[in-house]
């Protein structure tokens, strides 16, 4: 059979003609050559058909399947014996005249030596640099260096000045010129007069610690003071006073949600419905209060109601001035939020770079510094994305279709919450910035007091709350100016409301709230109803509840729990009477003493004189009945009568009596009946029975209940109802016993539960009172006046002598030992120590040349070729089993016969292991050759300058436009589209690619260029490494790329020193005024955001299901510190402002006007509201999940490009909206806060092939080849532009900074 040519593609090397073009010269002109496979059959004893039958399925197996007889390898030849070069004769690639050598990569970039040290510390000869008498008599005129013959030179005037000043001195690099080594003397030869002069005020301050901040504490602190003692003699006098007669305990609860609700109130109080919407409101309203009443008839649940009740959104205020507040609106939001994203998406796109480094460029020409640059570039950046996402909603069609006016709303509330976010950053800084200047003149003014930090803290805290105290109300002043600045006429109202409530209302709501305090603890006493016609009976129906009277009925019915219809009252009975007390006013044990006493007594008495006489089985009741009684009633919930109990009917003596014999006659009749089958028969076992039960149990029960069970009885009834007459007498002296006992042992009746409890006496007599209130103030004077100003007098003589023993130790120390031994040293020893240098410090780069960096692109593109070759071949290698497979399937598979690996099938997998494993260990062989020595550390630290940076990516853009197409991309089973898209570039865009591919050698960092202040080493190639060629392409870089091939990246790669830019980024929560948090493309804040979705009391009750944090649970280990809470300005304006739902507004227009107001008070009434919330617009879980779309850092100084692995698709749709099916189908495309990509998508698989047909897909079915088919099931998700990756310049991470596309 003639051998057919794989469709492989086969191994060529790259020529050009003689007209210029380029084309592939195969490499080999033997390709994979097939054989058919030989199948051998026996068949023994088969009918002739079976056997035409196979023979006829073997000749067509032998037409179609095959294996390899011979399959060649061979690797791509080599880039750099290609003669791949860019010249100035020729711009397209040639093959050079010159034979070039192979390069070894790993000799392609070599780290300098940083030890250095033995030949800076040593001469000509290799002696030690002895600092002689006469080299220090004659250090004054010359420094230490070497002259051009190696001979050393002395230290100069300022080497020696900053070894007495500082005990450091600096010796001059001899391999990196301009570099120092820093040498620090140990302090036991030279501290230096400015370290020593530094020691020096450090112990006055801490001596001065001992007499301003130790001293003046044990006076008025909070811990370990005469203060404290004083509020110890008070809570010890307090607690005494407490524990005897009751001393009030009130406290005011829930103060913030209290403030929060009157402050949404306040807000839409003016507020009044449009005239052509008042039929609106009444009908709302009157929907509510139809559906309280159901509430109160029946139970239902209010979510699973559906409200087509229309709510009014547009509402006047007082001056005219209309509030449009139908964003709130769920069904406009839902609509609006997938459009909003694509907006937001899409217009971060191809402009930032660009605008960002032109305005670095501008701002660095007009001097400016770093930090004002820095300023002005995030604030213009911002401002223009932000224009450009308003005019694209603007003139967004979709959103025009959501109704007239909703894009310019959308619009005025992302200026709005942009604005206010302004205003807080305003204010923030200034604040910051006086407490630098503050802290400023404190170090000036006192150089000694701003070392003690106690000190130093408590005089800013005392500047700052004076500051915030001053400016509490800027925020919303700035963001009101603003506002009307911006002609945001409804945010200038509210805020405006807010501003007026905070400056006017809630001071004096918060004082009338803290008066307006409940007693922390209350207690109810129960009082026994005695008699029974007595009882209150209450009959509940529909909400509503009766007293009914009692009855009491011999008849018992069936039915005594409530019933769960609504439609049938429910009837509860009440026994007790109950009382309450509280901690509220004086003497409240007392009263709780006399509760107890008349409770207990009246109780007592009904318990002892009437339950145990007369209810009891041993009283006097069923002593004197004949028949069993039922003392205890039940309540019938059929007609609310009382009836007797069965479960407590008691037994009477007579009862009991009949109850005896009856079952001695039951017990004798068994025994009788029983046939005669035991051991020993009845005739001597009937005496022994009869003796049993009539004399033991019939005559001795008797005798115990006629004679024992009366005396019990009258014993029992006689003693209860003694102690009953006696109740008044004994109950007191029990009630003031147990107060004793609460006052020594444990307080049962303890106001605060969360104080102690055990022995209050013993704590306040032994703590409080002698340990706080007597020893602690005579301490503490002790200690302010005599123990802190000794130690800090010792201190003082200390720090002094220590100073002066200091500069005299130094001084000889200098001229007498470092004069006359001192020498550079040559590594650390215990005298001296190297602290800085070439090769310590972490803050240096590598700076390579243009050559290096293409022989390393070119590596890299090896590599990619040896990639896509190997998939092409591996493809084609495993294409015989893919043939058999399919072959067997199709033919067999209805059959249910199935494939295994033995035979043909077994020697096909063997071969193909075999070529795989020779493919794979050619393909290593020669990834190793390509492969360089680099670290990460070393890589991160790679650099160029400018213009080289320049040349090398432009140089490598031409590279790469003439080889990998034909190299790479033509290998790969994907169109060139798909190959941009995955590398989230445009097509064609080969600086992008080349840039990509440098990050992937080097690091991120290699494309920000080395600044002149930059510290730097150059990582310099082999001598014996041959980079001619690429010399030749540098040199000739403008022939091949053009004159103004320079000028083509722009600004983009110029060096931004330190300036940190932040990413233009709003959250679409931003747009939505119903969300809690808004933005980030600033650091958020530790701010209170939880109003505007639901309301103060709904959180305040929800609040109480939800378990404390950690940091409210635990308590400071630290006592003596002072706890002060974080104050911010901040505070007071909520972002976005809580503007209560137009269905509140709604109820509270109709409250106002109407005599029978809706209880907003009430719980029901709030569900109800939060039902036409959820309701109006139907699914509101998209807003939920909209919520997470947040996030944004800074980027760093580095330009933004990633690498394939992470970076997705870039491409707009176009609508530039995400479509609201995928949305449905559940793809979210929304970056989490951490700048993580958290992508779920749900694909939608194809069905599957029915069963009872089977597609054929060999690739030779007959003569003809088949198209080659590409399935691929990878869905690209579009997230964002591959500008949002950069550097972190602190750390050698990268920076996500956007979201980047994803294969899922």
């Amino acid at each position: 059979m003639p051998s057919v040519p794989a469709p492989a593609a086969v191994p060529a090397t790259l020529s050009v003609s003689a007209s210029g073009t380029q084309m592939l010269r195969p490499q080999t002109l033997a390709g994979p050559e097939r054989e058919p496979i030989e199948f051998n059959i026996n068949l023994v004893g088969a009918p002739p058909e079976v056997e035409q039958l196979v023979e006829q399925i073997k000749s067509v197996a032998e037409q179609f399947l095959y294996h390899w007889k011979s399959f060649p390898i061979v690797l791509p030849q080599a880039l750099a014996n290609s003669g791949l070069n860019l010249t100035a004769r020729n711009a397209t690639n040639s093959v050079s005249s010159r034979k070039t050598r192979p390069i070894n990569l790993r000799d392609l970039f070599i780290a300098p030596p940083f030890d250095e040290l033995d030949a800076v510390a040593s001469d000509g000869s290799g002696e030690p640099r002895r600092l002689t008498s006469a080299q220090l008599k004659t250090l004054r005129e010359t420094g230490l260096q070497k002259d051009k013959y190696g001979k050393p030179k002395k230290l100069t005037l300022e080497q020696l000045e900053t070894i007495r000043k500082n005990g450091e001195f600096d010796v001059p690099s001899l391999y990196f010129p301009g570099q120092v080594h820093k040498w620090r003397l140990s302090q036991v030869l030279q501290k230096g007069k400015l370290r020593a002069q530094d020691s020096f005020l450090s112990d006055l301050a801490l001596a001065a610690r001992f007499v301003v901040v130790t001293a003046r504490a044990r006076i008025f602190s909070h811990f370990f003071s005469v203060v404290q003692a004083m509020h110890g003699l008070l809570e010890a006098f307090t607690r005494l006073a407490d524990m005897v007669i009751g001393v009030p305990a009130l406290l005011a609860h829930n103060l913030d949600y209290k403030i929060k609700e009157e402050r949404c109130r306040f807000l839409i109080a003016e507020l009044v419905c449009r005239p052509e919407y008042e039929d609106c409101l009444h009908g709302l309203c009157s929907y509510v209060r139809k559906m309280l009443r159901r509430a109160t008839m029946e139970k239902f649940d209010f979510n699973s109601c559906e409200v087509s009740q229309p709510v009014p959104y547009l509402f006047l205020t007082p001056k005219g001035q209309e509030i449009d507040l139908r964003l709130f609106c769920r069904d406009i939001m839902r609509k609006a939020l997938p459009i909003l994203i694509g907006i937001l998406e899409r217009e971060t796109r191809g402009w930032f770079l660009h605008f960002r480094e032109r305005l670095i460029a501008e701002l660095r020409a007009k001097k400016l510094n770093d930090k004002e640059i820095e300023e002005e570039v995030n604030e213009a950046v911002m401002k223009e994305y932000l224009q450009r996402v308003y005019s694209s909603i603007i003139s967004n069609a979709k959103l025009g279709e959501l109704g007239a006016g909703v894009p310019e709303l959308l619009v005025q509330q992302a200026q709005s919450v942009v604005i206010m976010y302004k205003a807080v950053d305003k204010v923030e800084q200034n604040i910051k910035r006086t407490r630098e200047d503050h802290q400023k003149c404190l170090a000036n003014d006192h150089s000694v007091l701003s070392r003690v930090a106690p000190w130093l803290r408590s005089k800013l805290r005392h500047a700052e709350e004076n500051r915030l105290h001053k400016s509490a109300w800027s925020a919303h002043e700035e963001a009101l100016k603003m506002c009307t600045q911006h002609n945001l006429h409804q945010t200038a109202y509210f805020l405006s409301r807010d501003l007026t409530f905070m400056k006017e209302r809630e001071p004096v709501l918060l004082k009338e709230l803290k008066n307006a305090k409940t007693p922390t603890r209350s207690f109810q006493w129960a009082c026994r109803i005695w008699s029974p016609q007595s009882w209150i009976i209450r009959r509940n129906f529909q909400g509503q509840s009766d007293v009914i009277p009692t009855v009491i009925s011999q008849h018992a019915t069936s039915i005594v729990t409530p019933r769960s219809d609504p439609s049938q009252p429910v009837f509860l009975v009440e026994k007790e009477i109950l009382r309450t007390t509280s901690t509220r006013w004086p003497f409240w044990r007392l009263l709780n003493m006399i509760q107890r006493i008349w409770c207990w007594s009246w109780n007592m008495m009904f318990l002892l004189g009437i339950l145990v006489p007369w209810c009891s089985p041993l009283g006097l009741r069923a002593l004197c009945c004949v028949k069993p009684f039922m003392p205890d009633l039940e309540l019938s919930q059929i007609n609310g009568t009382l009836f007797p109990r069965k479960t407590s009917i008691t037994q009477t003596l007579a009862s009991r009596l009949i109850e005896l014999w009856r079952h001695i006659s039951k017990s004798r009749t068994h025994f009788e009946t029983e046939p005669d089958t035991g051991f020993i028969g009845k005739g001597l076992t009937r005496n022994l029975n009869r003796t049993w039960n009539y004399f033991v149990k019939g005559f001795l029960g008797t005798i115990v209940i006629l004679f024992a069970f009366p005396l019990i009885c009258l014993a029992a009834s006689l003693l209860s109802i003694c102690l009953a007459v006696t109740a008044p007498l004994w109950i007191p002296v029990f009630v003031l016993l147990l107060h004793i006992y609460m006052i020594l042992i444990y307080d049962l009746d303890a106001p605060d539960n969360t104080k102690n409890r055990y022995c209050i006496l013993l704590e306040a007599i032994v703590w409080n009172l002698l340990i706080q209130g007597l020893l602690q103030p005579v301490a503490a004077i002790l200690m302010a006046t005599l123990v802190c100003p000794l130690a800090a007098g010792v201190v003082f003589i200390v720090g002094v002598i220590r100073y002066s023993l200091r500069l005299v130790w130094d001084s000889l120390t200098y001229h007498l030992f470092i004069k006359k031994c001192g020498r550079v040293p040559a590594s650390d020893s215990i005298a001296v120590k190297r602290i800085a240098g070439p090769g310590l410090a972490l803050d240096y780069y590598f700076i390579i040349r243009p050559e290096q960096a293409l022989a390393a692109l070119e590596a890299k593109m090896e590599l990619d070729e040896l990639q896509a070759y190997q998939h092409a071949t591996e493809r084609v290698v495993l294409q015989p089993q893919q043939d058999f497979l399919q072959f067997v399937e199709a033919c067999f598979g209805p059959f249910s016969a199935q494939i295994s690996k033995t035979g043909p099938y077994l020697s096909l997998d063997r071969e193909a292991q075999d070529l795989m494993s020779t493919l794979h260990e050619k393909l290593e062989k020669r990834r190793r050759e390509l492969q360089t020595a680099l670290t990460t550390q070393v890589k991160s630290r790679i650099k160029l300058n400018t213009k080289e940076l320049k040349i090398a990516i432009q140089l490598a853009a031409h590279i790469l436009e003439k080889y990998y197409p034909s190299h790479v991309i033509g290998r790969l089973s994907i169109s060139e589209e798909e190959f941009w898209d995955n590398k989230g570039l445009t097509v064609n865009d080969w600086p992008g690619l080349a840039g990509l591919i440098y990050t992937d050698i080097f690091s991120l960092d290699f494309l920000t260029p080395l600044t002149e202040h930059d510290t730097h080493f150059k990582l310099e190639p082999h001598a014996s490494l041959d980079l001619m060629r690429y010399t030749e392409m540098v040199k000739n870089a403008n022939d091949v790329i053009g004159s103004k091939g320079l000028d083509l990246l722009g600004n983009v790669y110029a060096p931004r020193g330190n300036v940190q830019v932040h990413l233009p980024f709003l959250e679409v929560t931003a747009f939505n005024p119903r969300s809690r948090i808004t933005l980030t493309f600033r650091k958020p804040e530790k701010r209170d955001m939880s109003v505007g979705l639901t309301t103060p009391r709904v959180r305040a009750h929800r609040a109480q299901h939800v378990p404390k944090t950690l940091q409210e649970g635990q308590k400071s280990w630290r006592p003596w510190k002072q706890q002060s809470g974080e104050k911010s300005v901040t505070e007071k304006l909520l972002i976005p402002l809580p503007v209560p739902h137009p269905v509140h507004i709604a109820i509270a227009i109709y409250n106002r006007d109407t005599e029978q107001p809706i209880p907003l008070d009430s719980e029901l009434v709030w569900e109800i509201l939060k039902s036409i919330e959820d309701c109006q617009g139907g699914d509101a879980m998209a807003v939920q999940a909209v919520a997470r779309y947040r996030g944004a850092v800074i980027e760093s100084s580095n330009d933004s490009l990633a690498s394939s692995s992470s970076i997705g698709s870039t491409r707009d749709s176009g609508s530039g909206s995400v479509s609201g099916s995928a949305l449905g189908n559940g793809t979210e495309t929304l970056p989490c806060g951490n700048r993580e990509v958290c992508t779920q998508v749900k694909v939608d698989t194809e069905p599957a092939a029915s069963s009872s047909g089977f597609h054929w897909t060999l690739s030779n079915w007959g003569a003809a080849q088949t198209a080659r088919r590409r399935t691929n099931s990878n869905v690209r998700v579009d997230l964002a532009s591959p500008e949002d990756i950069s550097l972190d310049t602190d750390s050698s991470r990268a920076v996500f900074n956007n979201a980047y596309g994803t294969t899922v």
